[in-house]
């Protein structure tokens, strides 16, 4: 079985799908664009940080900061091709999964979705 699952592995690794995905991961490890969602994840924190305080503070300027941020991270093609493969890759892992367990249980439920 150990066997299967390790051949199994070293197909996924080699599928185009994976292969895309890891080039489009590195991609992200440039200096701006891990700058910009340090940034944006920091900016998110202290929002939450002083959300509690709303009452008594403006965090306008705040939010339009998470903002413009959000619309940077939203319009970098680096980024939003990441999304694109991972998405990809994961429609494929969700289908061998299914291939791999479907047949287990008739009460295995294998959806994303919990109704």
């Amino acid at each position: 079985m150990e066997e299967i699952l390790d051949k199994l592995v070293k197909e996924i690794k080699l599928d185009q799908r994976y292969l895309e995905y890891i080039d489009a991961e590195k991609k992200l490890h440039t200096k701006d664009i891990e700058c910009m969602l340090k940034e944006y994840q920091e900016k998110l924190n202290e929002y939450e940080d002083l959300k509690k305080y709303n009452r008594y503070i403006d965090n306008n300027q705040l939010k339009e900061e998470i903002k413009s941020l959000k619309k940077q991270i939203g319009c970098n093609n680096d980024i939003l091709d990441y999304y694109r493969k991972y998405h990809c890759l994961n429609d494929f892992l969700e289908e061998i999964t299914k291939i791999v367990f479907g047949n287990i249980s008739n009460q295995l439920d294998l959806s994303p979705y919990k109704l």
